[in-house]
């Protein structure tokens, strides 16, 4: 065994940069808002930590950052000495001639943070590897840090101009008037959603909301079938069937049987053909039906009692082998929460879910499909702030006279839609339970 002492060795960290920085931070206060993800923690330096924290306050209150005031500012506050006093301040004022290399950078000071993550992440996982072998414990323990270390690092896109956002969205509108590009999203199987909403569209988040029993995971897993089969990249997050009980009713949709042809096929014929034995016919819709998924870009992915930086963590992964269109997580109410909500009301931590994976969507570029469950009173179950995070929300409307084995079908509200501002329509689409899907109303 090697006694020898250990070295010390200072996490990895990057002072050039961080002087850099903060210089045009100092000379340029403006550039702050081209860094909107740059924290105090992206500094390694406690007196660089200090002098961003001054600075942000600084501009934020849009006051002026000029070096006489501000080493003022130092001495009133008792602070010169802490952050090295007034030639430090001087050094790091002039570090930096100008902004050039600003987002380089600041990708450098991102990188050295997210390796300091990385190795307090895995510290932390090597203490609860050796106090437990609980598997909650150690799932909690590596999806959160994780997930930030993730979302450290593919939070760093350079923010816009407003010239270049304004010149995206005019070349596009002149794409659209000469006919160069189909306004036309990701087209379902619902003629009636495609004529409303163009289909589904990347970094939508669709929330599906309905009674239990309404088919909210029917249609969501309905629009994502339809997209895989459309050749879309498409990943179903079940949190509540198994992949299996998601393929049976995948397999019944596509072959256009019910669901009861896939998991009672000899009853099944007996009920449709008055005998036992399963038709050439079923078996060739099977057949068919089966060779469809299998060639699509479909994964099924079973999440049963994940939290949403576990879901999150499928998701990325899945995305970094094919670039991801549409996911549905099914569905939001059985999120589990993670471990620094668990003192929080549901409320909270649904809304905290919600609002992680409705940030995904647009970080990916993926269309997001989120099932929710209403309660008796007719809003979301634990957790209306799911709502916010939507930009189209669907209501399966039923009419709930009598017993619930009798509720019918009324159609699907608008509740929400942010790209035309209205809401209140109700599409003439309707359940087919016994054949898993929605079908336009007759």
């Amino acid at each position: 065994m090697n006694n020898t002492p250990e070295t010390f060795q200072a996490l990895p960290h990057a002072l050039g940069p961080e002087k850099a920085v903060l210089s045009v931070l100092f000379q340029y206060p403006e550039m702050l808002d081209e860094a909107p993800t740059l924290t105090a923690e992206h500094f390694y330096l406690q007196s660089h930590r200090m002098l961003f924290k001054l600075i942000h306050e600084l501009t934020k209150a849009c006051k002026a950052v000029e070096l006489v005031s501000f080493t003022q500012l130092l001495i009133d506050r008792n602070i010169m000495d802490v952050v090295g006093g007034p030639s430090a301040i001087t050094e790091v004022f002039s570090y930096a001639p100008n902004c050039s290399h600003f987002q380089e950078h600041l990708r450098c000071l991102t990188s050295k943070l997210a390796c300091r993550m990385t190795i307090a992440a895995a510290r932390e996982m090597e203490r609860v590897a050796y106090e437990t072998d609980d598997t909650t414990a150690i799932l909690e323990a590596t999806s959160a840090p994780i997930s930030a270390i993730h979302d450290t690092l593919t939070s760093t896109r350079p923010a816009k101009s407003t010239k270049a956002v304004l010149a995206s969205c005019l070349d596009r509108f002149q794409q659209l008037c000469l006919g160069h590009e189909d306004p036309m999203g990701i087209e379902t199987s619902l003629v009636e959603l495609n004529l409303r909403f163009r289909g589904l569209h990347r970094k939508q988040t669709v929330v599906i909301s309905g009674y239990p029993g309404a088919g909210k995971t029917t249609l969501a897993t309905q629009l994502a079938i339809d997209a895989a089969l459309a050749e879309h990249n498409t990943l179903i997050c079940s949190l509540e069937m198994p992949e299996e009980t998601m393929m049976t009713r995948l397999l019944a949709y596509v072959a256009g049987v019910g669901g009861d042809a896939i998991t009672d096929p000899r009853r099944y014929s007996m009920k449709t053909s008055g005998t036992e034995k399963v038709t050439a016919e079923l078996l060739k819709s099977i057949n068919s039906a089966s060779m469809k998924i299998s060639v699509s870009p479909l994964t099924i992915e079973d999440l049963i009692g994940a939290n949403v930086y576990q879901i999150s963590a499928c998701i990325r992964r899945a995305h970094r082998k094919k670039s991801l269109d549409v996911v549905a997580v099914d569905y939001v109410q059985r999120i589990r929460p993670v471990p620094e909500m668990k003192r929080e009301s549901r409320e909270q931590q649904l809304a905290h879910a919600s609002n992680h994976l409705a940030d995904l969507s647009k970080e990916l570029g993926f269309c997001l499909l989120l099932p929710s469950q209403l309660n008796k009173d007719g809003a979301a179950k634990h957790a209306e702030a799911i709502n916010e995070d939507a930009d189209l929300h669907l209501q399966i409307v039923q009419d709930r006279t009598g017993p619930a084995a009798t509720f019918a079908h009324r159609g699907i509200a608008v509740v929400k839609d942010r790209h035309s501002g209205q809401d209140g329509t109700l599409l003439h689409i309707v359940l087919d339970g016994p054949m898993l899907r929605f079908v336009a109303k007759t």
